[in-house]
């Protein structure tokens, strides 16, 4: 009788093991989301700032982890720690700006360009910017 709940257990134990493994591969190996693939909400730097400053759990429900698609001015360009680039946008009011980070390295975007880009949005920053990540741009 021992031997048979033992052997059970194990059974059981050992069947976990090998599902946590093959979730843990899966979700290892699973390929990364695109800016690419999906289909950007159309909005404008001020669109989107007055939104996050307007109702922070509105727009959060609204466009956190979500493509955004946003055109606007350059006002600084940067270089991260990472190496790549970080471009920070306004649009008609300078107070209100999207920080990009791009995923590609090899940009040529000056200040005072007019450009849209696309990424996906990570919601507000401290300093009240909005931050888009592995942006890409759509016309430069």
């Amino acid at each position: 009788m021992k031997s048979r709940l033992l052997k059970r257990a194990l059974a059981v134990v050992l069947s976990g093991i090998i599902i946590a493994f093959a979730v843990g591969y899966y979700m290892w190996n699973k390929p990364h989301e695109k800016v690419e693939d999906q289909q950007g909400v159309l909005l404008t730097v001020d669109e989107i700032a007055n939104a996050f400053n307007n109702n922070q759990d509105a727009a959060n429900a609204n466009y956190l982890d979500k493509a955004i698609q946003v055109s606007g001015i350059v006002a600084e360009t940067e270089e991260n720690q990472d190496g790549g680039l970080l471009v920070v946008l306004h649009g008609a009011n300078p107070e209100l700006t999207v920080q990009c980070t791009f995923r590609e390295k090899n940009h040529t975007i000056a200040v005072g360009d007019n450009i849209t880009v696309k990424g996906f949005c990570t919601g507000q920053t401290i300093f009240g910017d909005v931050s888009l990540r592995d942006a890409i741009v759509l016309n430069e």
